[in-house]
């Protein structure tokens, strides 16, 4: 199709609309919306017994060194509470964000479904594939295990790829104006 505008293939453009029309006027409720998905973060979500999909991931002793405090692990999807002073510094990185980097922080917790791994790219703590390979840890056990299927597996991993790397790119542009 050639005729309108298809927001979805121009992530850049999306994230800076939404960074000078959307940030500004609500900025608290973005604040909010991204904390609300902290307490069912991904990187919190742990099998029980930590079986081999979890075990030796390093990531947790990041958030703990960066914020100083330990992230309680929980094995349900619905999620768990982590400590108030984690919740409150997590916070504060986001209150004190620009409305650009609010935006692109958005933007990959939308498309990592990890606001830890958002804060940890936009800090430069984690690198692009770092990230991706965390998101997709599961999923990708999953792969290694049945099978990819082909239009469905590795068409998602080429749009979290494009969406991560867009927010990060957005960032690196905003950073240097």
């Amino acid at each position: 199709q050639t005729d309108g505008i298809r927001p979805f293939t121009m992530p850049l453009m999306k994230i800076a609309c939404t960074a000078l029309e959307r940030v500004p006027v609500v900025r608290p409720k973005i604040i909010d919306n991204l904390m609300s998905k902290f307490s069912q973060d991904l990187v919190f979500c742990r099998a029980p017994k930590d079986n081999d999909l979890t075990r030796g991931i390093r990531y947790l002793n990041g958030v703990e060194s960066e914020f100083g405090y330990k992230p309680v692990v929980y094995s349900s999807f619905f999620g768990g509470k982590q400590d108030e002073g984690l919740v409150k510094a997590i916070e504060s990185v986001l209150v004190k964000a620009d409305d650009c980097e609010l935006a692109a922080i958005d933007a990959l917790t939308a498309a990592s479904h990890s606001l830890t791994i958002s804060i940890a790219i936009f800090r430069g703590r984690l690198q692009l594939e770092e990230a991706i390979e965390l998101i997709r840890l599961e999923e990708d056990l999953q792969v290694d295990k049945w099978g990819l299927v082909e239009g469905g597996h590795d068409v998602d991993i080429a749009d979290l790829k494009v969406q991560i790397a867009s927010a990060a790119v957005f960032l690196g542009l905003t950073r240097r104006a």
